[in-house]
């Protein structure tokens, strides 16, 4: 058998395995039982007919395969889209991109189609990659045939996860997910403060990073700006910081000596934006730390020592006021890209003096973390003698305050592939593509650039996963966040070797070509399994239920104080108005205290619930539902129903339960609840 009909069997094999399994999607979907009336009485022979059309077209295929053949109409179809304008061929390419992420996430056909429906969705976006391609590149063929295919899967996978956020678009004015609502109440706060009611003597206090709240903060600078456009914000900051990142740290660097002269491959430049969100969205990561990894791109980029220093000492300080686990996270990355942009670095013969410019660039993120925050305390509040300045932030700390939960590693309840699994399929190919480009010496740092990436690497990885293991934690890759960019970061650096080196070489070898593949693909497989159309409650049902929120919220707002733990952004964009602001007790931050199991705090809570200091409380439904860890996020519904939902049903009932928009209202109970399977507290 010939190594040419040996691979189209395999390529076969797999479309194969591929189609089968997003036929039997389609049959289990809602689609396969909502036909059209008129079609009903001939749905059996359609069926039929369907499949017959699907064998035919397989057998035929295998036939073509074994015979090492090509349709006959290929040719004549390739040669009549090579005379289309290229313009022309790439915005039809471009709409067959675009079609997947409409028809499942924007039409109305997509709401036939569940979350479950996984390999149907990557098998039509690898359709309409392949049409795309066939259309893009007609004359395209061999293994630079498979890159670019492989090229315009991710793309449509990249759109497809776009538009699965950006469906989420919407003027509902209740909370979509389980933290939104009370997350645009904390974004406001920094630049929205003014649409509140501020009761005297008590300040609103936002438990949130500041760097984070700058970000999210900026659409309340716009006055009364309303819910549709934060959440238009909300996802352009997760998609522009991406794009941006992969843009900045590849720009200018695919250039070759061509016939011509020097050249520009400029579409590498503009692809690895969108290969950068795609892959940083199997995180995802969070858009604040990607705006530091942006500021040290553009300073190790930059030539004056000075004006980088400057950047990587901001990117350090905001990466501190973001997140505190990122502190060290923008000196060790501008440390070493700098250090691999130096030529054979070394100790030896006065070479180490060009050390000095990673070396600075560390210092200065290390600074712009670890001290010009404290300064800047002191600068602002005064000098505090007690205060301690420690060299290295103590991560047991905050490690020890939360319970790890290690069978999150491994497949579970919460997160079915396990982080380590997870982990292993979204990077272990990039890791394998940069050690085999090393190998073959399509790249070649020396040792101690390797030491440069190896350490700070491991250090990332491992900060990571501990992160991942803590209650709250392991339901994606996001708590990897820094190994990820750091892997982003060294495929850039990377690429500037090997990218300009392909024309050099004259032919792509399969194995470059197959792990480039694969770091191509993979993104998709991992995103595809989100997305779905936007479900909301009718639109009289919604204003209903606001219209009765607001005449409870009214009336008893005359009788005392009523506390928003959930839904605040009602109060935020003026869905309920004149009800002055009560920033305890808010759901988020209840619950990051449960998983502490913080009984000093409790004790404040529940006496203010005994004492019936709320005559309304806004939440969403409580119930008391032990689920133990074998569902999702079990142990974390565990820790709330204990701390946060027993005391609240012991010492009020709930008044009135919208249970289309997640809402409940409680009122103050004339006696203690009595209830055998718990014990209130007091």
């Amino acid at each position: 058998m010939t190594k040419q009909r040996t691979q189209g069997l395999l390529t076969w094999l797999g479309i194969t395995v591929l189609a089968s399994l997003a036929g039997s999607d389609l049959y289990k979907t809602d689609f396969s039982i909502h036909w059209p009336v008129y079609l009903l009485p001939d749905r059996k022979f359609l069926l039929a007919l369907g499949v017959l059309i699907v064998v035919g077209a397989w057998v035929y295929g295998l036939w073509l395969t074994w015979k090492e053949k090509r349709p006959p109409l290929l040719d004549r179809v390739q040669n009549w889209l090579s005379r289309i304008p290229p313009w022309l061929r790439g915005l039809l390419s471009l709409v067959l991109l675009l079609l997947p992420a409409y028809f499942f996430l924007f039409s109305p056909a997509g709401f036939y189609f569940s979350n479950q429906a996984y390999w149907l969705k990557l098998a039509t976006l690898c359709t309409a990659a392949l049409i795309a391609y066939l259309i893009l590149f007609p004359q395209s063929s061999g293994l630079k045939g498979i890159l670019q295919y492989s090229s315009m899967v991710c793309l449509t996978g990249a759109i497809y996860s776009m538009g699965a956020g950006l469906n989420q678009v919407t003027s509902y004015p209740f909370s979509l997910n389980w933290s939104e609502g009370n997350r645009f109440w904390d974004y406001s706060m920094m630049f929205g403060i003014d649409r509140y009611i501020i009761p005297a003597g008590k300040p609103a206090v936002a438990f949130i990073e500041k760097g984070r709240q700058f970000l999210w903060s900026i659409p309340f600078l716009i006055p009364h700006s309303g819910i549709d456009l934060m959440r238009l914000w909300d996802e352009l900051v997760w998609i522009i910081p991406a794009l941006v990142l992969g843009w900045v740290a590849v720009l200018g660097q695919g250039q070759f000596t061509g016939r011509k002269g020097m050249a520009r491959l400029w579409p590498w430049e503009i692809f690895f934006g969108f290969w950068s969100y795609i892959f940083l969205t199997q995180g995802p990561i969070y858009p604040t730390l990607i705006l530091c990894a942006i500021l040290v791109v553009i300073a190790v980029r930059l030539k004056k020592l000075w004006v980088s220093s400057l950047l990587v000492l901001l990117a350090g300080y905001y990466a501190y006021i973001s997140r505190w686990t990122w502190v060290y996270a923008p000196g060790l990355w501008a440390g070493m890209l700098a250090l691999l942009d130096l030529p054979k670095p070394d100790f030896r013969n006065e070479k180490w003096k060009e050390l000095k410019r990673p070396v600075i660039l560390g210092l200065a993120g290390y600074f712009g973390g670890q001290f010009l925050p404290r300064l800047i305390n002191w600068a602002t509040i005064g000098f505090n003698q007690n205060a301690q300045l420690g060299l290295v932030i103590d991560p047991t700390i905050n490690i020890t305050r939360s319970p790890l939960l290690w069978e999150r590693l491994l497949p579970n309840a919460t997160f079915s592939p396990g982080i380590l699994l997870a982990t292993l399929w979204a990077g272990l190919s990039l890791v394998i593509l940069l050690v085999w480009s090393f190998k073959r010496g399509l790249w070649q740092p020396n040792w101690l650039q390797q030491l440069g990436m190896i350490i700070p690497g491991l250090a990332f990885l491992g900060v990571g996963l501990i992160a991942s293991i803590k209650i709250g934690g392991g339901g994606n890759l996001h708590n990897l966040d820094m190994f990820w960019v750091f892997l982003l970061l060294v495929t850039a650096w990377a690429g500037k070797e090997i990218i300009p080196r392909i024309p050099e070489i004259g032919t792509l070898r399969n194995s470059l070509v197959f792990l480039a593949c694969l770091s191509l693909l993979i993104p998709v497989t991992y995103t595809v399994q989100y997305g779905a159309p936007l479900s909301l409650p009718a639109q009289g049902l919604t204003q209903a239920s606001l219209a009765g929120i607001n005449k409870y919220v009214m009336k008893y707002n005359q009788k005392g104080e009523v506390l928003f733990m959930d839904q605040r952004q009602l109060l935020t964009f003026g869905y309920i108005q004149g009800i002055p602001l009560t920033s305890d007790y808010e759901k988020k931050y209840l619950m990051e205290q449960a998983l502490e199991s913080n009984a000093n705090y409790f004790k404040q809570f529940d006496e203010d619930l005994a004492r019936h200091r709320f005559v309304l409380i806004i939440s969403e439904p409580l119930h008391y539902v032990i689920k133990g860890d074998d569902v999702n996020f079990g142990d974390e519904n565990d820790d709330f129903v204990k701390w946060v939902s027993v005391p609240v049903l012991c010492y009020y009932e709930p008044l009135q339960t919208y249970t289309h928009v997640g809402v409940q209202l409680l009122v103050p109970r004339k006696q203690t609840l009595q209830d055998t399977r718990f014990t209130c507290p007091g």
